[in-house]
């Protein structure tokens, strides 16, 4: 969402240059509406900013009230900075994510709780390692017949933004069996 990678969004955050909310996974950090903009900005800024003008950049923010910030300019003394590109692409990204999260659904019943396309047992992380080991839209619509054009969209937004975390779970079936991966493995071998 802010184009930066998660390893600097998790560090601005040890820093408390931003502050996470609790999100609904123990581990999980979740950032709020100006925070994800201001990081944007910081993101377009790049080194052009001192530590002390990321500083006063982020109070400013702060101080803005209301709900958008499309149309504010923060003014960090001789520069000002228009905030409004950046708060549009935080808002419909975040309006995507919500869209996304309506595709996706996660039932313990249902593949041990791995996040699904609704209505289905395909699970998005599935679905976005086939499609970054190279496999196109039409190739995974083909695979997955019951999945739409959309839905597709959404799993692969939702398995990027939700990716996997920790060690991978050891399948019960497989009761004292070494763990076998199962990217690009060949069984007709």
């Amino acid at each position: 969402m802010t184009d930066l990678p998660e390893k600097t969004i998790q560090q601005a955050i040890d820093r408390a240059e931003v502050r996470s909310l609790r999100g609904g996974g123990e581990r999980e950090r979740m950032l709020g509406y100006r925070d994800l903009v201001y990081l944007r900005l910081r993101s377009g800024a790049g080194r052009l900013l001192s530590p002390e003008g990321k500083r006063k950049l982020r109070e400013e923010l702060e101080q803005l009230f209301g709900g958008s910030l499309e149309n504010e300019v923060v003014n960090l003394g001789p520069l000002n900075v228009d905030v409004g590109p950046e708060s549009r692409t935080v808002q419909a990204r975040l309006a995507a994510m919500e869209r996304a999260r309506a595709w996706v659904v996660s039932d313990p019943d249902v593949l041990a709780g791995e996040p699904v396309v609704r209505g289905t047992r395909i699970s998005v992380h599935v679905v976005a390692d086939l499609k970054e080991q190279g496999a196109g839209p039409s190739e995974l619509l083909e695979e997955f017949p019951s999945l739409t054009p959309e839905s597709l969209e959404a799993a692969l937004l939702y398995a990027r933004m939700y990716p996997r975390r920790g060690r991978p779970r050891r399948a019960p079936w497989k009761d004292g069996a070494p763990a076998r991966s199962t990217r690009g493995s060949d069984d007709s071998a």
